[in-house]
């Protein structure tokens, strides 16, 4: 097993070689196929097989082994920089945690591997898991999110990626893409095959290629982390409400993972579909509709609008609390006021703010309807 000194050499010389390996390999040409020996091209192809073979070796050391990924983590804060300081550090600490034992409730795997984070300095709008559990988050995300629950959606997309390998996946097309290119400029030795992984997977995360199916599997495991974790449930789609509110309904999203935008599914089929799945996991009682809360089929409520969400955002977040109320039996409850807050059985339902009913009036209104 190499050595946490030896794996920063190999990733530092990975990142010195990086306009070699790309850049002089493409812009060399092979010799035509008809001038070729058969012995070049034998010795082209066992070339080819010999450095796809080392490939995987870098990538599962990177992924798997405790010093590559100490490693790969390190590499990140040079390349990136790291905020220090952050106000939003412990809440990301803190929602982290959470949905690290909302995911081992179903993988206890995830507590031998697990993740390594840190905020960087980019001011843009993304976060991102890489390989070994290795994840960043830009300083830019919190611009945009400042609730924790919906915070915990977007850490939960991208943990889902790592807990299914989506991105060592992802990093093998590219990765074997550069090697191929490797292997016709006749650089198929260990150490130019390890220049071409590490650069690959430190500069070009923003590239890295991640089909449909896998985001709609990101995004129904980040749904069941965080519900698992204790967090709302309807934060889910109340980011993607939020998203299209704010950017469109556009098919770029907060991973820059998406390396073709128009594989993925839109900001709108997003929000719909995790709606879908919260209206399931309330047994079928509980539905937004244009951003108005149903149950059983009646109106329930539109939420006020507040100085930091909209009204139909909130109506998610009521739907998600109304959701874990029937999925959980409160609903054999009766509805009352606590305060401002509306409760059903043990269940804090929504909290009354400026431009809504009463709590009182909705608690009335909740025990007719539900």
């Amino acid at each position: 097993m190499m050595k946490m000194n030896t794996w920063k050499k190999r990733v530092a010389a990975g990142l010195a070689a990086g306009v070699l390996a790309f850049g002089g390999s493409f812009a060399l040409q092979p010799a035509p196929v008809a001038d070729a020996g058969w012995g070049d091209l034998i010795g082209t192809v066992i070339g080819g097989f010999q450095a796809k073979a080392e490939a995987e070796n870098q990538i599962k050391e990177l992924d798997q082994t405790e010093e590559g990924r100490q490693a790969l983590f390190a590499s990140y804060q040079e390349e990136l920089g790291v905020e220090e300081y952050s106000p939003w550090e412990g809440l990301c600490s803190r929602a982290i945690e959470r949905v690290s034992a909302g995911i081992a409730k179903s993988d206890p795997s995830v507590r031998d591997k697990p993740f390594l984070w840190f905020i960087n300095q980019d001011d843009t709008f993304n976060a991102f898991c890489s390989l070994g559990h290795v994840m960043s988050i830009n300083r830019g995300l919190f611009y945009y999110l400042q609730n924790e629950d919906e915070i915990a959606v977007v850490l939960g997309h991208e943990m889902g990626h790592g807990m299914k390998n989506h991105v060592a996946d992802g990093w093998r097309k590219k990765i074997d893409v550069a090697i191929g290119a490797q292997v016709l400029a006749d650089m198929t030795n260990a150490s130019a095959v390890r220049n071409v992984v590490l650069n690959t997977v430190v500069t070009q995360i923003n590239q890295v290629s991640i089909g449909r199916a896998h985001e709609w599997e990101a995004d129904g495991l980040a749904l069941k982390y965080i519900t698992d974790a204790g967090y709302n449930p309807g934060a889910a789609a109340a980011v993607w409400q939020r998203f299209m509110e704010q950017m469109g309904d556009n098919r770029q999203n907060f991973v820059s993972e998406m390396f073709d935008p128009s594989d993925h599914p839109t900001n709108k089929e997003r929000r719909d579909k995790y709606m879908q799945s919260v209206k399931e996991y309330s047994g079928g009682h509980v539905e937004v509709k244009d951003g108005v809360v149903y149950v059983k089929g009646k109106q329930f409520v539109v939420p006020a609008e507040t100085d930091n969400m909209s009204s139909a955002e909130r109506a998610y977040f009521v739907q998600g609390n109304l959701a874990a109320a029937y999925h959980n039996g409160h609903n054999k409850e009766s509805a009352y006021a606590d305060g401002n807050v509306v409760m059903l059985g043990a269940q804090p339902v929504m909290t009354c703010l400026r431009g809504d009913d009463s709590a009182a009036v909705l608690a009335e209104k909740l025990n007719q309807v539900k």
